[in-house]
């Protein structure tokens, strides 16, 4: 349990971490992409006397690679652009909907039995999103919808493709090539001068060693308790949350209750739909 744990909690400071760079630095799409990315490529570089390096190149592998940077570069655009309005934990409630996804297809490949109670949670999840959009101003929903779906579909082809090219190497090694490309192809977007002073910055690249040292205690905790690793999403959805009440964050009664039902959703379709 100790390792979800530790995963929890780093991927908590992670997203806090990505809200202070894209709000309180207020970085546009292509400044947070460079930051995140090579941020994340130096502290991965530092694990490596941890994870070792283990990565095979073939046509197969350099295929899946474009498809992994691709998926990267459109999650972390649409993560700048909504964690400016929204707190982390709405984008990891909007994430729940993944879980209804991977069940449909396992439905469709019959890796898993139809479950009715699936359904009900399902419903659940979209009535608590809902609850959460509408308690913004209007012209921003039709916004953030369709932003929102945008990042749901790139984590989800993101976590397919990154299933598929386990086979051919570790995903330190792995994240190392994808991200060192991303960050690549924001330089021609970036203006140097502009880009936040560096004691600024400092919160912003300490939030990714967090993420990188999540990635090693998240393939710890899936090695230790299955269990308890398929539990790290919702876990740290509902530490999110809870951070966010006790800090007092903009929270009208919808989206106080949309969030509640949101978070009680998506743990009790994690817990069904892995056992």
């Amino acid at each position: 349990m100790i390792w979800a744990a530790l995963t929890v909690a780093f991927y908590s400071i992670t997203a806090f971490g990505d809200k202070y760079i894209s709000a309180r630095l207020k970085c546009s799409a292509g400044e947070y992409t460079f930051i995140v990315s090579a941020a994340t490529v130096f502290w991965l570089a530092l694990c490596l006397f941890f994870t070792g390096w283990n990565l095979q190149l073939n046509r197969q592998s350099m295929f899946l690679l474009v498809f992994l940077t691709a998926w990267k570069v459109i999650e972390f655009y649409t993560t700048a652009v909504l964690l400016k309005d929204m707190e982390p934990y709405e984008l990891k409630a909007w994430l729940g909907i993944n879980v209804v996804l991977s069940y449909g297809i396992n439905l469709w490949e019959g890796k898993s039995s139809f479950k009715i109670n699936m359904l009900v949670l399902a419903a659940a999840l979209i009535t608590g999103i809902y609850l959460i959009i509408t308690s913004r101003e209007e012209k921003k929903i039709s916004k953030n919808i369709a932003v929102c779906l945008l990042y749901i579909f790139s984590k989800f082809m993101y976590g397919m493709h990154m299933g598929d090219m386990s086979e051919y190497g570790n995903s330190a090694a792995i994240l190392i090539i994808v991200l060192s490309i991303v960050a690549v192809l924001q330089l021609p977007r970036l203006k140097i001068r502009e880009l936040p002073e560096k004691r600024k910055l400092l919160p912003a690249l300490m939030s990714r060693l967090t993420n990188a040292t999540g990635l090693i205690t998240e393939a710890e905790a899936a090695v230790a308790n299955i269990f308890f690793y398929t539990l790290i999403q919702p876990l740290q959805l509902f530490v999110l949350f809870v951070i966010s009440l006790i800090t007092r964050c903009e929270m009208n009664q919808r989206k106080r209750i949309g969030s509640i039902i949101c978070v009680g959703a998506v743990f009790m379709m994690t817990i069904i739909f892995n056992n």
